[in-house]
């Protein structure tokens, strides 16, 4: 597979996934928080996923463990900032539980780093992520903002104003790889941006049966 091909497939993933991510609802206090706790699963524990990935990298991809650690450092206490928002909510982590979708995202992130898998593929994830918050993130940090307050919304001002250049150094990386790993790469980005929506659609259909319930 070609750099091309591979941002072809990133294209056509990315305007999917920006429109499930455009169509949540953001500014609903169950939802959002429900994505509070849904992406403090998998990120607290990023930074040693990505610090092992690294460490795994054997010598010739020394370029790639060099960014996977970089970009572990970077992560570096977000979980942090979810906790507090979800306080800036008036809840917490203990009451707010997440997905049975996101469970299964934020587990199958560990096979890249298993026996069986190649810690290359963690590139497609991170790819995933990255283009959302830079296409559609300050668009959902205003709406969540002039909702909540900058105490509930810590998290999105990090992902969408202070982080712009995580997505170039993600596709820098990218063009790196041989076309053998272009190709597993293509097949986590396309897993994960189809889970992704997988954990929105699993929230709004949660909250709104709970609020037809009531």
């Amino acid at each position: 597979m070609s750099f091309e091909q591979l941002k072809k497939v990133f294209n056509e993933t990315q305007k999917e996934l920006i429109h499930t991510t455009e169509n949540f609802s953001w500014t609903d206090r169950d939802s959002y928080a429900a994505w509070i706790a849904c992406s403090y699963n998998y990120v607290e524990n990023s930074t040693r996923l990505l610090a092992l990935a690294g460490g795994m990298m054997p010598q010739d991809k020394t370029s790639f463990s060099n960014r996977f650690i970089a970009h572990a450092a970077e992560e570096k206490g977000h979980e942090k900032l979810l906790a507090n928002d979800i306080k800036g909510l008036g809840l917490s982590l203990d009451i707010v539980k997440p997905t049975f979708e996101m469970q299964v995202y934020s587990r199958s992130l560990a096979y890249w780093v298993s026996p069986n898998g190649n810690p290359i593929g963690l590139i497609g994830w991170v790819l995933s992520l990255e283009g959302m918050a830079a296409s559609i993130g300050p668009k959902v940090y205003d709406q969540t903002l002039n909702k909540f307050g900058p105490k509930a919304t810590s998290f999105l001002k990090i992902h969408a104003e202070d982080d712009p250049d995580h997505l170039e150094k993600a596709l820098s990386v990218a063009q790196e790889l041989k076309p053998g790993d272009m190709a597993i790469v293509s097949d986590s980005l396309k897993m994960y941006s189809y889970q992704y929506q997988k954990v929105l659609n699993s929230i709004d259909t949660a909250y709104s049966n709970k609020k037809k319930a009531a």
